[in-house]
C-alpha cells in the first residue's frame, strides 16, 4: 500500500513539474499583488509589468448615478511596478460624487469583472475602454 502511495506521488508531482516547465511564466502579468483595506475603500499596487483593475463594491447611499440607496461599484486602473502607482477608491465621497457607504467587497484583476463607471462620472478612468 506505501508503495502505491509514494509511486501514485511521484507520478503527480512529476506531472505537475512538467506543466509548469511547459507553461513558462506569463509575459506582462502583474504579481505580487498587495491589496490594503479598510472600512471604505482600498488601495492596491502589484509588481511585474502590464496594466490591473481594483474593483471596490460599496454599499450606501450613491447621488453619483444609478439608484440612490443600495449597491455601486467604483474601479481604478493601475500599472505594475509604477513607484508613484498606488490606485484607490473610497466609497466614501460626500462632497464630491453624494456617496456615503462601506466596501463590502474588494479584488484586484486584469479584465473588469462588471461594467465600469458612466462616461459622466467624475472618478470615469478611460483606460478601462
Amino acid at each position: 500500500m506505501a508503495r502505491k502511495v509514494v509511486g501514485l506521488s511521484i507520478l503527480v508531482a512529476g506531472a505537475a513539474t512538467s506543466i509548469t516547465v511547459a507553461t513558462g511564466a506569463a509575459v506582462a502579468q502583474p504579481r505580487d499583488c498587495v491589496l490594503d483595506r479598510w472600512a471604505t475603500g482600498a488601495s492596491a499596487h502589484c509588481g511585474g509589468e502590464g496594466a490591473y483593475i481594483l474593483e471596490v463594491d460599496c454599499l450606501g447611499v450613491n447621488l453619483a448615478y444609478g439608484r440612490p440607496l443600495g449597491p455601486y461599484n467604483k474601479s481604478v486602473t493601475g500599472f505594475a511596478d509604477d513607484p508613484a502607482g498606488r490606485p484607490s477608491r473610497d466609497c466614501m465621497m460626500p462632497t464630491t460624487l453624494g456617496q456615503v457607504g462601506i466596501a463590502t467587497g474588494v479584488r484586484i484583476t486584469q479584465v473588469p469583472t462588471r461594467p465600469g463607471l458612466p462616461d459622466n462620472a467624475w472618478e470615469y478612468d478611460p483606460g478601462r475602454r
